[in-house]
């Protein structure tokens, strides 16, 4: 049977300027060919995308998760803590990967601080609550 829309070329294949032959799949082989005006290869760049070596390409845990369980706790630590956390994406897309980092830093610092200060405090007012309840049936009962 034949293929209807043609077979494959016999013969020798034209090359494209990159020295892959046409329809081939895969990198290119041979030396990379200089572009037009001096400009270098786009295949080699040492910054793609405009990261600095060595950064990966996701930002940190802006550690959110701190902020949001504190809010239940003590909201005025709350608030910096999710100050921090949303700023830390746009300080990566910035490029700015230290500030980005230590805004995560902070996020997470603020929401455990408002975390245990929220709980330390609910843990004394019910502490108080017994006290009270306990002295109450004492006096109660005598």
């Amino acid at each position: 049977m034949t293929n209807p829309y043609g077979g494959p070329p016999s013969g020798p294949q034209p090359q494209d300027p990159y020295g892959q032959q046409q329809g081939g799949y895969g990198p290119p082989s041979g030396p990379m060919p200089q572009q037009p005006y001096g400009q270098p290869s786009p295949y080699g760049q040492p910054n793609p995308y405009g990261q600095q070596p060595g950064m990966g390409g996701a930002p940190p845990n802006n550690n959110i998760g701190w902020g949001i369980g504190s809010i239940f706790l003590c909201w005025p630590f709350a608030i910096p803590s999710l100050i921090k956390a949303t700023s830390v994406q746009n300080l990566w897309a910035q490029g700015q990967y230290q500030q980005a980092q230590a805004a995560a830093d902070d996020a997470k610092k603020w929401g455990k601080i408002g975390i245990i200060a929220g709980a330390s405090w609910w843990v004394l007012i019910i502490l108080i609550y017994v006290v009270l309840i306990v002295i109450g049936i004492a006096a109660a009962s005598s």
